[in-house]
């Protein structure tokens, strides 16, 4: 007598939904950024509501095993209510210029001869302004006692110098930590930004721009650029993101785009670019960002 085999039918697996939601919202930001439904949002508020990916993770894991429809309701609340909060607390226009009264310590680096700069600044989580115009090499103010300057001008005339950032990134003592970066409109200058998260205004319109490489985290990130002498190559690394890049009228330019989940909002290219001697060639490589081009 044999006796007949027993099969056990495994128990049928639902597949997550918690990521695909996640990766709808951001969608949705995007479109409604784009359409004009959220202005003034910032990718740092984005950013910091990493901690609710986390509730929908878990959230997903407690609900979906016993009723799909339940976790599809809360999750769709959860990322409901972080949409609402990021279209109520929009950031205003202009909020991202850092207002210099606030400042409480500055470094400087003197002329001495120098006759081209190359400028690199580490700095971590906060806001930061570059701009030119200034009257020395270089000048940082900050909100705090964080600046670390060091530089080297050589006999022929190039200044190196480096600027960071030490200490923590968070609040301390409900100070928020800002930095304000001054360079000459008269010397040539290549510049390495290596970023944090925060609100970075990088107004270089008025800077004899040599080269440019910006990274940065998750981020508002706006740029004014100049009117390049020469092919003046700029490299944008970045993460979750908005992404401003400002023209000046009149000048050819390309953008490039790689990446992740990216919206690209104005003209990649102008119409005389490929024939132009003075022309800015633009690469960005991005993880999950809007772009805007004007």
């Amino acid at each position: 007598m044999t006796t007949p085999a027993m099969t056990f039918e495994s128990p049928r697996r639902t597949p997550s939904i918690a990521f695909p939601l996640v990766l709808i919202a951001l969608g949705l930001v995007f479109l409604l950024a784009n359409a004009g439904y959220l202005t003034g949002v910032s990718w740092r508020q984005v950013a910091q509501l990493w901690p609710l990916l986390l509730v929908v993770l878990g959230v997903d894991l407690l609900l979906r095993p016993r009723s799909m429809l339940a976790a599809v309701i809360v999750e769709v609340a959860l990322i409901g209510a972080a949409l609402f909060y990021l279209a109520a607390t929009p950031i205003p226009p202009g909020a991202n210029v850092i207002n210099t009264g606030s400042f409480t310590s500055q470094e400087s680096v003197l002329r001495t001869g120098a006759s081209t700069l190359s400028l690199t600044v580490g700095y971590g989580a906060g806001d930061l302004a570059v701009k030119g115009g200034g009257t020395e090499l270089v000048m940082v103010k900050s909100t705090r006692e964080d600046i670390d300057l060091q530089w080297n001008v050589r006999s022929s005339g190039s200044a190196i110098v480096d600027a960071k950032s030490v200490g923590p990134d968070f609040l301390v003592g409900g100070v928020k930590r800002a930095w304000d970066v001054t360079v000459p409109s008269d010397v040539p200058v290549g510049l390495t930004l290596n970023l944090g998260a925060g609100d970075f205004n990088i107004d270089l319109s008025n800077v004899i721009l040599t080269e440019a490489t910006i990274s940065n985290g998750a981020s508002n990130l706006e740029v004014a650029l100049p009117k390049p002498s020469g092919n003046v190559p700029l490299t944008i690394s970045t993460g979750a993101s908005s992404v401003d890049l400002r023209v000046p009228a009149g000048v050819e330019y390309r953008v490039r785009v790689t990446g992740g989940l990216n919206t690209i909002s104005g003209p990649q290219e102008s119409s005389g670019y490929s024939t132009a001697v003075d022309r800015l060639t633009i690469a960005i490589s991005s993880g999950v960002s809007s772009i805007t081009i004007h």
